[in-house]
């Protein structure tokens, strides 16, 4: 018969094992969450986020707003797309004599 595995009385693997712990970066939840400041100093209109994302819904500590992979995914499929298509289709924006503001006023007014 074999003998009893005798279990390491030392600590040894918390020496190898915890220096590499110690500098890991520790996720900040935060950074996975836009508020509605954060979005309006990124260049949004504030009275365009419901429009664009939705409600805000509660997030970490209670602080309403929307997920960065929410937000990204709205981007990138939905906004992106429709301003290089309008970009193409009208031009520059800057001209107040533009179509597209033209046009966007008659609709509008």
């Amino acid at each position: 018969m074999s003998e009893p595995a005798t279990p390491s009385t030392g600590d040894d693997w918390l020496e190898t094992e915890l220096p590499r712990v110690k500098d890991e970066h520790v996720h900040d939840p935060r950074d996975d969450w836009y508020t509605e400041d954060d979005l309006v100093e990124n260049g949004y209109r504030r009275e365009a986020l419901v429009d664009l994302f939705g409600h805000p819904i509660p997030g970490h500590d209670g602080v309403p707003g929307w997920t960065v992979s929410s937000v990204a995914k709205i981007e990138l499929t939905q906004l992106a797309p429709a301003y290089e298509l309008l970009r193409s289709a009208f031009g520059t924006f800057d001209d107040e004599a533009d179509t597209m503001t033209s046009r966007v006023f008659h609709y509008f007014n």
